[in-house]
């Protein structure tokens, strides 16, 4: 039987797989959506709907999934589009200066992801919602 001990770590392994599970079901509603709207719409306006309709699906998922939030409160949802106003333009920031350094542009698309992945699950955990995750901790 795990001691105390290793419980929070399972529970932050967790997590962390159902913030990624959350991410790629946010990924696939911004494309069917952006996919349904395109024929419809005009394509930048199309690509604005279908994210906003990701980040909707991942406010919901990481809210209730993810950390397991029950607070009734504007701070979550405010915070949480805090957290992704902050990375989106440190993610195009990275992106920039990665493909300016190497010239690529794959390298520089995974790398900004990469960042921004991790700076928003630790936005969520320890800003948006912390307090779910003190229970946890």
């Amino acid at each position: 039987m795990p001691s105390a001990a290793t419980r929070p770590d399972r529970r932050e392994a967790r997590q962390v797989l159902r913030f990624a599970v959350t991410g790629c079901a946010c990924v696939a509603v911004d494309f069917a959506v952006y996919q349904w709207l395109s024929g419809l719409l005009s394509p930048h306006v199309a690509k604005g709907i279908s994210y906003l309709a990701g980040v909707g699906v991942g406010f919901v998922g990481n809210k209730v999934w993810t950390f397991e939030s029950r607070q009734k409160s504007w701070a979550e949802p405010a915070l949480y589009l805090l957290v992704y106003a902050i990375t989106l333009a440190i993610n195009v920031a990275v992106n920039a200066f990665v493909r300016a350094e190497t010239g690529s542009e794959t390298f520089a698309f995974l790398t900004a992801t990469g960042i921004t992945t991790v700076l928003n699950y630790l936005g969520l955990r320890f800003l948006a919602f912390r307090a779910a995750a003190r229970r946890i901790a």
